[in-house]
């Protein structure tokens, strides 16, 4: 029997990489067997949402000083923890929405194997994933239409997985990843682990 966990990213969360990563590698060892049902989300939309502004509000950054060179530091720590491949983004702060919204439009191998091209162009081979070639080639590698992309860039698609992440937050997400199993909401990375024990406790409950 295959257990679901929903799985809630934006590709520009390093730790929504390193999630997506080591679940990928296999580095993550689930008592069972999951599916798991990628949700693209905005993380700008959440933290928008969680400061009372609205959804398209212009960015503020969440982060005191202290706290920026912490997460600096720990997404290397991270990356070096894991053996994940890691190069800094260029442009640094990339804008993901155009991705999400292609990402939104697919399903089964051709989200996976999109969803996976594109961490990888942002996290290890420092392309701009707002470049619609570069948008274009992650399709053609899952072997989809690339003008697909047509539709993903128009403002339906942006008012679309506006609605989406804010339904998401009202269900309580606040960040990413997010792991949601039997209603339970798992937040971060490092929860994984915990998300293994839930899942081998329901193997082995009544």
């Amino acid at each position: 029997m295959v257990t679901v966990v929903e799985a809630f990213y934006d590709f520009r969360s390093p730790y929504a990489y390193f999630a997506a990563h080591r679940i990928r590698e296999g580095l993550f060892a689930s008592p069972v067997s999951v599916e798991w049902l990628w949700r693209p989300v905005s993380i700008d939309i959440l933290l928008n949402l969680q400061a009372g502004r609205d959804a398209w509000a212009d960015y503020v950054d969440p982060l005191c000083a202290p706290k920026r060179r912490h997460l600096v530091a720990d997404v290397r720590r991270t990356a070096e923890f894991y053996k994940a491949p890691l190069r800094p983004p260029n442009p640094p702060r990339q804008n993901s929405v155009a991705a999400l919204c292609v990402a939104a439009m697919l399903e089964g191998a051709a989200h996976e194997i999109f969803r996976n091209s594109i961490f990888d162009a942002l996290w290890q081979n420092q392309t701009d994933i707002a470049d619609p070639e570069t948008l274009k080639a992650c399709l053609v590698r899952a072997e989809m239409a690339p003008e697909i992309l047509d539709e993903a860039l128009s403002p339906v698609a942006r008012t679309k997985l506006a609605a989406f992440t804010e339904q998401t937050y009202a269900r309580g997400i606040f960040g990413v990843p997010s792991f949601v199993f039997d209603g339970e909401i798992l937040f971060g990375n490092d929860r994984l682990e915990m998300l293994a024990w839930r899942l081998g406790s329901k193997r082995s409950g009544p």
